[in-house]
């Protein structure tokens, strides 16, 4: 399954690339220069929509072509990270959110985002031991849905903030890709419950990373690109893990 792996995670990240430069080219020239005002009925923006689509529909084909069959029963089978540079991979992302998260902390004056960069911190934290947390039985499956109370709030907080912006282009994207990093990390949360569903958390962890690349170039604060770019890694390299684990005890011997 190292082959699959490689493939659908390749897959995510040139999908990414290719939404970040069509973001980056749509915000280039849908924007007047003068007003700031977006133009309407501009090709880019459908152009962008349909990509959008497009990349969602790729992605859950290409994980249909996964063989789940041999997706492992035991959640520490499951998310087990066999090679070291792999777990250096997925702690870098960690630390790559973990920094995004302090600098949002330092950076913003208000209470609620205070606590949501605090809740991002210690997310982060549960990114980098999310292969670990099957060993701590019932305290890592509480663990796991802290990422996701943290992408809940932060979407709450991040649409407060922006709801009397009449620019819906300027935010709607970083809240797809908040909306699409939380379906991640809820699809990893629910390997610790017993309740996996290895199509659909791969799928999900692909979508975060293709979506997190694609609004890096946006005009918004850098804690928040930061913060998407880790956990749109993480979450890559956690697809990864998820197929790379799909193996018989056959092929596991045969290594």
């Amino acid at each position: 399954m190292q082959k699959q792996a490689w493939l659908f995670s390749m897959t995510a990240t040139v999908l990414g690339a290719f939404g970040l430069l069509l973001r980056w080219l749509q915000c280039q020239l849908i924007f007047d220069a003068e007003t700031g005002l977006p133009a309407r009925g501009a090709f880019i923006s459908y152009l962008l929509v349909a990509v959008l689509i497009a990349f969602v529909a790729g992605l859950w084909w290409l994980s249909g072509k996964l063989d789940t069959d041999g997706a492992r029963e035991e959640p520490e089978d499951a998310l087990a990270i066999r090679l070291k540079r792999t777990g250096w991979a997925l702690a870098a992302a960690a630390v790559i959110a973990g920094g995004g998260a302090a600098l949002m902390f330092f950076t913003v004056d208000t209470m609620f985002l205070r606590v949501t960069a605090l809740l991002g911190l210690l997310s982060a934290a549960v990114l980098a031991l999310i292969p670990s947390l099957p060993r701590w039985g019932g305290f890592g499956a509480f663990l796991s849905v802290i990422p996701v109370v943290f992408f809940c709030l932060w979407m709450v907080v991040f649409y407060k903030d922006n709801s009397t912006n009449p620019l819906l282009w300027q935010y709607a994207m970083q809240i797809l890709a908040m909306a699409a990093c939380l379906l991640g990390t809820f699809r990893l949360s629910g390997y610790l419950f017993y309740r996996m569903k290895p199509r659909r958390a791969v799928f999900a962890c692909g979508l975060a990373l293709t979506f997190a690349l694609t609004v890096l170039m946006d005009e918004t604060g850098a804690a928040a690109r930061l913060m998407l770019l880790g956990w749109g890694a993480g979450l890559g390299v956690m697809s990864w893990v998820l197929v790379r684990n799909m193996e018989t005890e056959e092929e596991n011997k045969a290594e």
